[in-house]
């Protein structure tokens, strides 16, 4: 029996904002990406849950848009190009 889950492991949703903003900046503007395709390099599933919490506070800024063609399918993100100001995310709004 695995013992990884009695591990922490320390990830950083303001780290995890800067790279999926870098990545979906990267694709373009409106260029979609799914959520799998976004969290395909997570080793664990706390990194997943971090990069979700990082996607919902860019969606806050308005620096992201989601869309779900239908019930239940794949999450698909994309930048919206807004790039007003620094993108504020802190670990202070997540302890």
């Amino acid at each position: 029996m695995g013992l990884d889950h009695i591990h922490q492991h320390a990830v950083s949703i303001p780290e995890q904002a800067e790279w999926l903003l870098e990545n979906l900046q990267g694709r373009g503007l409106n260029e979609w990406a799914s959520f799998s395709e976004l969290v395909q390099d997570c080793e664990v599933q706390v990194e997943i849950i971090a990069r979700f919490l990082a996607l919902l506070e860019l969606f806050r800024q308005q620096v992201i848009a989601f869309e779900q063609p239908e019930p239940l399918g794949d999450l698909r993100v994309s930048w919206t190009g807004k790039d007003e100001g620094p993108i504020v995310v802190t670990e202070e709004d997540y302890a």
